[in-house]
């Protein structure tokens, strides 16, 4: 099976094939917008792989949390090159899909966070031993200081993952952590192609993905508070 992996839900952006135990990946954090560099990735990985758009047997993509911005260009990527071919695509965690890859080389209570702004995170929590991850709770939006508070209740190592450790490495007050290693500290498109054969019973077609947000965008929860019916 020939799977694409495809994330634009994060400051980074990560693309990848994958062919029984044959792949091609690029991950990129270069401050550009994932509209320009999701397509050239994706054709950079394909060309490696010397496979086009029809080869393509299913389409990993992460679902949210994440960018508000960056979901829609993954998601409409992932339906564009999806929908000529009828190829079934997999939607996943963001959140998961951060903790994978930290997983392959961390062991422990792994935290995987994304920066929700509002001293808020997206965050899951997940437990790993030797590659395999556990997860210990559902997706959600936090507080830092109430996720602080649940960390201290576990016995084992707490690894920060994913781009929001930066905002919670600067208001943590008193919890021991560590941070992934920066090579496994982000989404990487490898690892949601292993999501992807791992959920493949959960496929639909491409017009079926959605994403994922967790919370209304700004704008919207701005006009509900002006209105009084947001605290």
């Amino acid at each position: 099976m020939i799977i694409l992996g495809i994330d634009s839900a994060s400051v980074s952006c990560s693309v990848a094939t994958l062919n029984g135990e044959k792949s091609s990946s690029r991950l990129v954090n270069n401050g550009l917008t994932h509209s320009q560099t999701l397509l050239p990735l994706i054709a950079e990985v394909t060309d490696e792989a010397k496979i086009s758009a029809k080869d393509i047997d299913l389409i990993a993509i992460t679902k949210g949390p994440g960018s508000f911005t960056g979901l829609r260009i993954g998601m409409a990527t992932a339906k564009g090159i999806a929908a000529p071919f009828d190829t079934p695509c997999v939607a996943v965690s963001t959140l998961e899909a951060i903790a994978s890859t930290a997983a392959t080389v961390h062991n422990g209570i792994l935290c995987a966070v994304m920066d929700a702004r509002c001293k808020q995170v997206y965050n899951a929590i997940f437990e790993s031993e030797n590659g395999e991850i556990k997860r210990l709770c559902e997706d959600r939006a936090i507080s830092i200081a109430d996720l602080e508070k649940e960390l201290k209740s576990y016995q084992k190592p707490i690894i920060l993952c994913g781009d929001g450790f930066k905002v919670c490495e600067n208001n943590f007050s008193d919890l021991e952590f560590l941070v992934a290693n920066e090579n496994v500290r982000y989404p990487d498109a490898v690892a949601i192609c292993k999501l992807g054969e791992k959920y493949k019973d959960t496929a639909v077609s491409a017009e079926k993905i959605t994403p994922t947000y967790l919370r209304l965008p700004q704008a919207s929860r701005e006009l509900i508070k002006k209105r009084g019916t947001l605290k």
